[in-house]
C-alpha cells in the first residue's frame, strides 16, 4: 500500500484524505499484505474515484481515470480544467455513485421555471426557499446532495449539474451557512438541466456563479434561476443609496412577504446590483433573517430522508455519508 498511496498522492489525494474519506472504516492497510486483499483495496479505491483499474495495477503505467463522460467547464480566465480536476473527480462519482439508487425518471414533468415556482407556492411555501427546492427536486428523481470533502489541495466550485443514463443530479459545493447562497446556485444548476446544458453523459461544473456572465449558458441558467425564485428572469434590487445591514434584512423581509421572494434571495441580489462593497452589509443581513441557519446541514437532511440506503452497498453508503459529511446526521 505504501507504493499505492505516493501514486495516488501525486494526483493529489494524500493517504490521510483515502483513510478518511474514501476507504471503509473497516479497512487495515495490514489486508492488502495478501494478495486478495490488496486486489480488493484496489476495487474499492477505483470505484470510489472512478480510477481505471488496470493502470492502478500497473506500477510502470501512470494512474488514469475511467470515463467520466464529457465535462464542461464554467471558470474563470485564470482556472484551467486541470485545476479543477480533483473536486470534479470526487463529485462527479459520489453523485454518480448516489444517483444508482434513485429510480430513473421518466422526465422532469415540469420544464418550467415558472410553472415549478408556482407548484412549489401552491404546495404552501411562503416563496420558494432552499427546503422546498431540494424537496421538488428529489421529488422528481433529481437528487440534490452537497460534497463537502475534498482533497486539501482541490480547487473550490460552486457546485455542477450531472447526467448519465438518464439520470440527473446536482451537486453544491459552496461552503456556507446561509441557505440563500445554497438557493440561487441549486436554482441555476437546476437551469442547466432543464435548458438540456448537460446532455447526454457529462457534468457541467460551475467554478463560481456568476450573476454577470456573458456566457449564453450562464446567462439562460441565471434567468430560469431568477424567474424560479422572483417570477421575473430579470429581477433586480436596488437603493438610492446605502443602507445598514438591520433596514436591509427588514425591507427584504416585508418586500418577501408581499412578493413571495426568499427574503435571502432579495439581500443577494441587492448586494449582487450594488457592487462588492455591498457584501458585508448583505451578509449581515442575512444573519439577521436567520442567526441559526445551517444551510448544508439542511441539504444533508434532505439526503438522508429521501436516499433509499438499501439500493446501495454499505461501502458504497459509507463512502457517500463521508463526501457528504453526512454520517454525524444519519
Amino acid at each position: 500500500m505504501i507504493q499505492l498511496y505516493s501514486r495516488l498522492g501525486s494526483l493529489g489525494f494524500p493517504r490521510k484524505y483515502l483513510r478518511e474519506i474514501v476507504l471503509p472504516s473497516w479497512w487495515d492497510d495490514e489486508v492488502a499484505h495478501n494478495p486478495a486483499g490488496y486486489t480488493e483495496g484496489l476495487l474499492l479505491l477505483s470505484r470510489n474515484l472512478g480510477l481505471d483499474l488496470s493502470s492502478m495495477q500497473n506500477e510502470s503505467v501512470p494512474i488514469g481515470l475511467r470515463n467520466l463522460g464529457a465535462c464542461k467547464f464554467k471558470k474563470s480566465a485564470t482556472t484551467s480544467d486541470e485545476d479543477l480536476m480533483l473536486a470534479r473527480i470526487v463529485a462527479t462519482r459520489t453523485v454518480e455513485l448516489l444517483s444508482a439508487a434513485v429510480p430513473v425518471p421518466k422526465k422532469l414533468p415540469l420544464t418550467s421555471a415558472a410553472d415549478i415556482r408556482q407548484l412549489i407556492l401552491r404546495a404552501g411555501a411562503p416563496w420558494v426557499n432552499l427546503a422546498s427546492l431540494v424537496d421538488y427536486c428529489w421529488s422528481v428523481g433529481l437528487p440534490v446532495i452537497h460534497v463537502s470533502a475534498f482533497p486539501p489541495k482541490a480547487k473550490k466550485m460552486d457546485g455542477l449539474a450531472y447526467a448519465r443514463s438518464g439520470r440527473s443530479a446536482i451537486a453544491l459545493c459552496k461552503n456556507t451557512h446561509h441557505s440563500a447562497w445554497l438557493l440561487f446556485i441549486l436554482a441555476h444548476e437546476l437551469g442547466h438541466i432543464v435548458r438540456g446544458h448537460v446532455n447526454g453523459d457529462g457534468v457541467l461544473i460551475d467554478e463560481q456563479v456568476d450573476r454577470n456572465s456573458t456566457d449564453a449558458e450562464e446567462k439562460a441558467a441565471n434567468a430560469f434561476a431568477l424567474e424560479l425564485l422572483t417570477g421575473n428572469p430579470e429581477s433586480r434590487v436596488f437603493s438610492v443609496g446605502p443602507v445598514s445591514a438591520r433596514a436591509l434584512a427588514k425591507a427584504a423581509y416585508q418586500a418577501g412577504v408581499h412578493e413571495q421572494i426568499d427574503p435571502g434571495h432579495i439581500v443577494l441580489n441587492y448586494a449582487y446590483q450594488m457592487g462588492n462593497d455591498y457584501f458585508a452589509v448583505a451578509n449581515a443581513a442575512l444573519k439577521l433573517l436567520d442567526p441559526h441557519a445551517d444551510a448544508v446541514g439542511l441539504v444533508r437532511s434532505r439526503m438522508l430522508a429521501h436516499l433509499d440506503k438499501t439500493r446501495l452497498s454499505e461501502d458504497t453508503y459509507e463512502f457517500i455519508l463521508r463526501a457528504t459529511r453526512a454520517g454525524a446526521q444519519a
